[in-house]
């Protein structure tokens, strides 16, 4: 149940409602021939035959009041079965590689059967690197090490390979983090607190509340530590992906690029929050040679770096000219040479609403929606 705290859960447990007779649980059941060795050919619990993972949990006394550890015995021992080693795999795999790990199926008319039939061989790449997986958690001593199982996902080829870049969809929290971080640098080198050109304190992201207004709840209804299903925030990027979903994510950046205390940025028109902001005139001081500054190309070069970071300058060049095009433009759309401003940093000046608003539509970008 949930307590009165946000992101705190309230575990009851009543021995009284207990049932404290002998359970058995997956009478007579083998693994699926699909898994092969070495699943099929191992034995289970107390079970002699091979394959076979029922299990019998003893009942408890009446006056036993310990009957919780029943819960902490199954649990322990579905950890290391093969069903479990497959879903958690896939999810790590759908998490870190691609959306392209459909869910399994255990019955062979079913089309996606083949897909994982490690028995069979001649697996995809998808499918042999959840194989892989499967083998390290299983054959390992303890079993179930998941940081091995991590790392054999990302010392992998689908993880590592050019193919494998913008193949995810962020989700919410993850787009709002990944703007903070990249336009976020210490101004002096310092890493002190105020010396940082981009800033949140993480509650006008996630709020502090299950019921407050936040941009992942309006992005997407995605409450941090909240979700009432066990089975986590999606992995794959279409639930995250809508009309709305994403002109709430442009109402953020476009708000969080804003200079605070600006239209747009206030107490009253504030989608970022009043402790969430940048300052990419300063980051540009900061990080650049002066004789940039009014150069609108190695500005926006500079922002794509930061943004964009291993994507090719061929596939940004439409990403760049339309950034050059910005600063050279003023707010009515008539010629504007980005050369000709006076280059500061005072919020509402032209030079500073600029580079704002072009940073602002880089990240708006299909591209920063991606990772």
């Amino acid at each position: 149940t949930k307590s009165n705290l946000y992101g705190v859960w309230a575990f009851n447990y009543k021995p009284a409602n207990h049932n404290i007779s002998t359970k058995t649980i997956f009478p007579n059941k083998s693994v699926p021939s699909r898994f092969g060795p070495p699943w099929t050919a191992q034995t289970y619990g107390a079970n002699t035959t091979q394959g076979v993972y029922q299990i019998v949990i003893p009942g408890h006394s009446v006056s036993d009041t310990n009957g919780i550890s029943e819960g902490h015995q199954f649990i322990t021992y579905i950890a290391d079965l093969p069903f479990t080693e497959e879903y958690i795999s896939i999810k790590l795999c759908r998490l870190l590689v691609s959306d392209n790990f459909p869910n399994p199926s255990n019955d062979p008319s079913n089309s996606v059967y083949s897909v994982y039939n490690y028995a069979a061989g001649n697996l995809s790449p998808e499918a042999d690197l959840v194989h892989q997986c499967m083998l390290v958690w299983e054959t390992n001593s303890p079993k179930g090490q998941i940081w091995k199982v991590l790392k054999t996902i990302t010392d992998s080829a689908l993880f590592r390979s050019q193919d494998a870049c913008q193949q995810k969809v962020k989700t919410p929290l993850e787009y709002t983090v990944s703007a903070v971080r990249a336009l976020r640098s210490s101004t002096n080198g310092s890493n002190l607190a105020g010396s940082f050109t981009s800033v949140t304190d993480g509650y006008n992201i996630g709020g502090t509340s299950s019921g407050s207004a936040t941009p992942l709840s309006r992005a997407g209804n995605m409450l941090l530590f909240d979700r009432d299903a066990p089975d986590g925030y999606p992995e794959t990027g279409p639930p995250w992906v809508s009309a709305g979903t994403l002109s709430e994510r442009l109402r953020w950046i476009q708000s969080f690029c804003i200079a605070i205390g600006q239209a747009g940025h206030t107490s009253t028109t504030n989608d970022a929050g009043s402790n969430t902001g940048c300052d990419l005139v300063g980051l540009l001081r900061a990080k650049t040679p002066s004789n940039t500054w009014l150069n609108a190309g190695a500005v926006a070069d500079y922002f794509l770096g930061l943004l964009y970071p291993g994507e090719g300058a061929g596939n940004l060049q439409l990403y760049r000219n339309a950034a050059i095009n910005y600063l050279n433009t003023d707010d009515s759309g008539n010629s504007s040479p980005f050369a000709n401003l006076t280059v500061s940093g005072t919020a509402g000046s032209t030079y500073d609403n600029r580079v704002r608003g072009m940073v602002g539509a880089l990240v708006t970008m299909q591209r920063f929606q991606e990772q």
